[in-house]
C-alpha cells in the first residue's frame, strides 16, 4: 500500500492511528515511522523497538540543497538503515517515508527497494510524496498497489480504512499459510 498527500496533510498522524489499530488485531509491526518535530526537524521512530531519535541536524538554509528543507544527519541515516534491515521478518512492514533522498538521489533509506523485494513480510505500507507514486509504483517489487491519497477532507477515515486493508490482508494470508501445512 503507497501513502500519499501534500505534506502536513497528516499521512504520519493517520498512519500512526492505523497502527494502533493493527497492533490491537496481534499482528507484528516493523519498519520506521518519520515525524516532523520542527520546521527542519525530523525524528525517527524504530516501529519493532520503540527506540526514538533526530534524524536531522540543525538547518543552515545556506547550505542546502534546492528544495531540500532537511538537513539529514548521517549517524541517525545509517543507524535506521540498520534498523530497516533488522525489521524483517515481520507481518506488517511501514516505511514513512521514502522521498526524493531515495528516489532520486539513491541515498537513505534506498536499501528498502531491495529489502523489500526479498525478506519476508506480509504487508506493506510506504509514504510516498505526490510527485513520487509513479516512480514507487515502477521501483516497489509488488504486483498491485492500492494508493491511499491523504487530504484534509478525508483523513479522519484512512486510518481505519488503512487499518482494514491490512488486517484483511494478514487474515487472509494466515488461511493460505494453514491450507499449506494442511
Amino acid at each position: 500500500m503507497l501513502i500519499t498527500g501534500e505534506r502536513q496533510v497528516g499521512k504520519t498522524t493517520a498512519l500512526k492511528q492505523a497502527l494502533t489499530t493493527i497492533r490491537e488485531a496481534g499482528l507484528s509491526v516493523s519498519g520506521l515511522l518519520t515525524q516532523r518535530t520542527g520546521p527542519h526537524d525530523l525524528e525517527v521512530r524504530e516501529l519493532h523497538t520503540e527506540s526514538a531519535y533526530k534524524l536531522t541536524d540543525p538547518f543552515d538554509a545556506s547550505s542546502a540543497r534546492p528544495l531540500c528543507q532537511f538537513k539529514m544527519n548521517a549517524a541517525a541515516m545509517a543507524r535506521s538503515a540498520r534498523a530497516l534491515a533488522g525489521s524483517f521478518p515481520t507481518q506488517v512492514f511501514v516505511l514513512d517515508e521514502m522521498g526524493p533522498l531515495e528516489f532520486e538521489y539513491r541515498q537513505g533509506w534506498v536499501d528498502a527497494l531491495t529489502l523489500l523485494a526479498r525478506e519476508s513480510y506480509v504487508f506493506a505500507v510506504v509514504v510516498v510524496r505526490p510527485s513520487l507514486v509513479g516512480q514507487a509504483v515502477v521501483e516497489l517489487p509488488a504486483p498491485m498497489y492500492s494508493v491511499v491519497h491523504v487530504t484534509f477532507h478525508n483523513r479522519e477515515g484512512v486510518p481505519a480504512l488503512i487499518a482494514d486493508e491490512v488486517i484483511a490482508a494478514c487474515a487472509r494470508a494466515a488461511v493460505r499459510q494453514r491450507e499449506t501445512v494442511r
